[in-house]
């Protein structure tokens, strides 16, 4: 019988950040071996952070200084314990440590990467954002087993040296399975005739790709009602509100949690993603499209990026939207043209998932990988 593996995974929070959630931590109830799961920011703490108003300087400034010392004091230890246990296989998310990495930091992670495999997973431009910095960077991708990363662009950023480590996996969902395609599809007919459901899934740092499109949504829901007599409704599942007057557009601001989430998109009519063209939007790995799919949901999304991969044939449409945003009245008229060409985009939705996001296919490779 073969010794179970010991693999040590790095986040900076199991639950509250997307990336590790979705990227690792969900897969890791379907592993053999010891797992230990080493979060650098405890959730009460990562809460209070997230959502704290910047605007009260100095109390943020305290709060970061916080932040920094958590960071530092936890990810010493965590590192401590993995230089002398010495565990099979080392996953980190991102990074050990955000933005200036500290040298014993660094000092650390080389003393690790002799008794360990190093697995660097990363779903968006981190280098181009700044929440990494050039050192650490070179020092993954250098001391990395294997580079995951969600597309194509990420892989580029990688210094071609190491670029045969990089395995791209796309982000994906498997907590939305085992519902009844057939009765949320019905419940969703119910309200159709009456009104359309959008849906926007992010954290707040997003807003601004949402801020830019209300105008037009403004205009799509005067049309809809002038010419269908049919209420146009966004719903906004985020951490932090959307504040924003609107005549005709409906807003609902709700508060994120992962069930509110899963429910919004089981109510909705269409999910929507917007992006404002940009080298770190064109990192994204269109995880917004790749959960509204996996309820079968139509999508619209902004024709930047990795999005144009998710939204391929009839699953939705892609909008050019970097010059004007009229386009997206037109997606969303020829989406709810009628509920029989609705439920063809979903059917479309739903195989685009199957075939190129499946959960039990992104577990395979996570397996094959650690050997777990």
């Amino acid at each position: 019988m073969s010794k179970l593996k010991k693999v040590s995974i790095y986040v900076r929070n199991k639950e509250i950040t997307p990336s590790s959630y979705y990227r690792i931590i969900q897969y890791c109830n379907k592993f053999e071996g010891e797992i230990n799961i080493k979060e650098l920011v405890p959730s009460n703490f990562y809460k209070l952070y997230l959502n704290y108003d910047k605007e009260k300087k100095i109390n943020y400034f305290i709060l970061k200084v916080l932040y920094f010392l958590i960071i530092f004091f936890r990810v010493t230890v965590f590192l401590l314990y993995d230089i002398i246990n010495k565990p099979d296989s080392t996953i980190v998310s991102k990074t050990f440590f955000p933005r200036h990495t500290p040298n014993l930091t660094i000092l650390q992670i080389k003393k690790l990467v002799k008794h360990t495999k190093l697995y660097w997973d990363f779903d968006d431009h981190i280098l181009g954002s700044g929440e990494i910095d050039a050192k650490q960077f070179e020092l993954l991708e250098k001391e990395s087993e294997k580079i995951i990363v969600s597309n194509i662009f990420l892989k580029s950023k990688i210094n071609p040296l190491h670029q045969d480590k990089v395995i791209s996996l796309p982000t994906t969902d498997g907590d939305f399975q085992g519902f009844n395609k057939n009765e949320i599809n019905n419940q969703r007919k119910k309200s159709f005739n009456k009104e359309v459901k959008l849906v926007w899934v992010a954290t707040s740092g997003n807003l601004p790709h949402l801020e830019k499109i209300i105008p037009i949504l403004e205009e799509a829901a005067f049309k809809m009602k002038k010419e269908k007599k049919k209420k146009l409704e966004l719903s906004i599942v985020c951490n932090k509100p959307l504040k924003t007057n609107t005549t005709y557009l409906q807003i609902r601001n709700i508060k994120w949690s992962r069930e509110k989430a899963k429910e919004e998109m089981f109510n909705a009519h269409i999910g929507i993603m917007p992006l404002i063209y940009s080298e770190y939007a064109l990192g994204k790995a269109g995880f917004k499209l790749v959960q509204y799919i996996s309820t079968q949901l139509p999508v619209i999304g902004s024709d930047v990026g990795f999005n144009n991969e998710v939204i391929e044939g009839s699953s939705g449409i892609l909008v050019d939207d970097r010059e004007h945003n009229e386009n997206w009245i037109e997606a969303i008229d020829n989406l709810t043209e009628s509920w029989d060409k609705w439920e063809e985009y979903s059917h479309n939705a739903g195989l685009q998932w199957n075939e190129k996001f499946s959960f039990k296919n992104n577990l395979k490779i996570w397996k094959s990988m650690l050997g777990v």
